[in-house]
């Protein structure tokens, strides 16, 4: 008759388990979560851009152009986009619109993430029928 080995008692091994692969797990999914903010700061800065472009072509007036991105920003971006600068640009043919700011940040550990977005366009011009352009 042959002895048999006394089976191993493997109580408390998932929490052990659990203890070394959750720090891990957090990591993980707080850089998901960091990447994603970055990435709606930049939508955001994207979108201000856009609109207050709109404006500089439209009116020709940086000035209406920058509260409309600032206007744009506050709206949909608070708390995402933080420190907004907007740098319109308006000339003869083309008007020319930079927002960029910083994306929220939960890991203090990397450094704040700046997002830049730039729309440029031709400004609009009224042009009669059968008119040169």
């Amino acid at each position: 008759m042959a002895l048999r080995a006394p089976a191993r008692d493997e109580s408390g091994a998932s929490a052990v388990e659990l203890v070394m692969y959750m720090p891990l797990l957090m990591i993980t999914i707080l850089f998901a979560v960091q990447f994603c903010l970055i990435y709606l700061g930049g939508q955001v800065a994207s979108g201000a851009a856009r609109e207050a472009s709109r404006v500089a072509r439209v009116t020709g007036d940086s000035g209406a152009a920058s509260a409309r991105a600032f206007n744009t920003i506050n709206n949909i971006g608070e708390g995402v986009l933080d420190r907004p600068n907007v740098r319109v640009q308006v000339g003869a043919e083309q008007a020319r619109v930079t927002v960029s700011g910083e994306a929220s940040q939960i890991l203090p550990f990397l450094p704040i993430p700046r997002v830049t977005e730039t729309v440029e366009g031709p400004i609009e011009r009224f042009v009669p029928d059968g008119g040169a352009p």
